[in-house]
């Protein structure tokens, strides 16, 4: 049995925190935040038999924990990565690795000198309909790719904890806390494109007009583009997610929840099944169970995440500055 500890006890850990109440292979046994009692899910974390501390490192020193669940605001995954590689700990990070590429690299030099694993929790790259459109281009079943459209819309995160969400500084806004899901999938997909371009407009106040930040990056690839919208509205409307896949000989597209291929709705359970043996297991109904299940697996097998390797994680925030580098500024 993986004993965890998880630092970080806000919105995101919720769904860690419904995970952990699933698998059979992990426990969590204790969870830290500067909040204490007053953190969001401090009453779902002690349900789950956690004892809870205000101080990471006093939880580090109190407890014998095999892995470190990172669920903390940007700013602090390197800070709290490199505690627990240092002490021998597994970690798994939320997303992005850490607000800078520099601060990526050193994170894997980290994690190259001891034994324990260290991955990001980049889920688009476990959920079913990702993992459908991914072995359709796999397989070459619809030919060569043509046009890929993704879209990553959400409603500006005022919810987040003393508005960190809002700071540039500290978030890096839409390009690095929200389209960088998408990014990043397109990254462990097609890797590394010949060219970006795209339009940015960044937040320039919390409130009205001036909340609005969206990142639209159009990545070039031999004989095809990607588009990648990702947005925060200043608008009353559900979070969306979205793609449509163009190949030479038909089209795959994620709309309402439901992927279609060519038109006909794909079964996505029978499709994974049939994919069982691609290298990760995405027929588990949640994919944030999913990603701590294949962690874990890798902790127990002693062996690296190659479906999230560090590396390429530290890509996909380059890929975030390099498009950074190109776009029109709005």
């Amino acid at each position: 049995m993986i004993r965890v500890g998880l630092v970080g006890l806000g919105g995101i850990s919720k769904v860690h925190l419904d995970a952990y109440r699933e698998l059979d292979t992990v426990k969590l046994v204790a969870a830290a935040d500067v909040a204490g009692e007053g953190a969001s899910r401090y009453e779902l974390a002690r349900e789950l038999g956690a004892k809870i501390y205000k101080d990471v490192d006093e939880m580090l020193a109190a407890e014998e924990i095999d892995m470190l669940d990172v669920c903390t605001p940007t700013p602090l995954h390197s800070v709290m990565v490199e505690k627990a590689l240092k002490a021998g700990i597994h970690v798994l990070s939320e997303k992005p690795m850490c607000r800078t590429s520099a601060e990526c690299e050193k994170m894997i030099e980290l994690s190259k000198e001891g034994n324990a694993l260290y991955m990001v929790a980049h889920v688009v790259r476990f959920m079913k309909p990702y993992g459908y459109l991914r072995s359709v281009v796999e397989s070459g079943e619809l030919g060569k790719p043509v046009h890929f459209m993704f879209r990553r819309l959400s409603p500006v995160p005022r919810w987040s904890y003393e508005d960190w969400m809002l700071d540039l500084s500290q978030s890096g806004g839409s390009p690095l806390d929200l389209s960088i899901h998408d990014l990043d999938y397109v990254y462990s997909v097609f890797g590394e494109p010949r060219a970006v371009t795209g339009s940015y407009r960044a937040y320039q106040g919390k409130d009205g007009y001036a909340a609005n930040d969206y990142i639209s990056s159009e990545l070039i690839y031999d004989g095809f583009s990607v588009n990648v919208l990702g947005a925060f509205y200043d608008a009353e409307f559900p979070f969306t997610a979205d793609y449509l896949a163009i190949f030479e000989r038909g089209r795959v597209e994620l709309k309402g929840g439901k992927v279609y291929k060519c038109g006909e709705e794909v079964n996505l359970d029978d499709a994974a099944e049939a994919n069982k043996d691609s290298g990760i297991n995405i027929s588990g109904s949640s994919a944030y169970t999913d990603e701590i299940a294949y962690f874990a697996s890798c902790i127990n097998e002693g062996k690296r995440p190659e479906f999230v390797s560090p590396e390429s994680s530290l890509g996909s925030v380059k890929l975030v500055e390099r498009i950074l580098d190109s776009v029109i500024r709005i």
